[in-house]
C-alpha cells in the first residue's frame, strides 16, 4: 500500500479531517493529502504543513536541551482546528488536522496513531 493511500484512508477515518501527512523537522513536508472540502475554508492549510513542522522541529529543540527525551506527540487546539502530530521516527512526524467543531481528541489521536503504525511500515 503506498503513502497516499493511508493518508487518504485516515482522512475519511476520522469525522472531520481535512488533512493528513507527513512532516519532516526539517521544515520540508513530506507527503500530505487533503479533504476535498478543505478548498472551502477560509484556511492556509498548505502553510499549515510547514507550520506543523516547524513546530515539530522547535519541540524536538526544546526538548533535548532540557533532557527530556524524543518528542513523541504534540496536540495543538485552535478555534478552528486541532492538530496532532506523532513521531514516525526520529525527525519525522505524521500529523492529522481536524475541524475543531467535530473533533474528537480520543478518536483522532487513535485513528492517527494507526495511520502512523501503517506508515512505519510502509518507511
Amino acid at each position: 500500500m503506498n503513502v497516499t493511500t493511508i493518508l487518504n484512508e485516515t482522512i475519511t477515518s476520522v469525522k472531520g479531517a481535512q488533512f493528513a501527512g507527513i512532516v519532516g523537522t526539517d521544515g520540508l513536508g513530506v507527503a500530505m493529502a487533503y479533504h476535498p472540502a478543505t478548498a472551502e475554508l477560509d484556511l492556509d492549510i498548505e502553510l499549515a504543513e510547514l507550520e506543523l513542522a516547524e513546530l515539530a522541529s522547535r519541540a524536538t529543540a526544546a526538548a533535548a536541551r532540557i533532557g527530556a527525551g524524543f518528542v513523541r506527540d504534540l496536540v495543538i487546539e485552535t478555534d478552528v482546528l486541532l492538530m496532532l502530530a506523532i513521531q514516525i521516527m526520529p525527525g519525522y512526524y505524521g500529523v492529522l488536522g481536524v475541524l475543531s467543531e467535530m473533533a474528537n481528541l480520543g478518536k483522532a489521536r487513535f485513528a492517527l496513531q494507526a495511520m502512523v503504525e501503517r506508515l512505519r511500515t510502509e518507511l
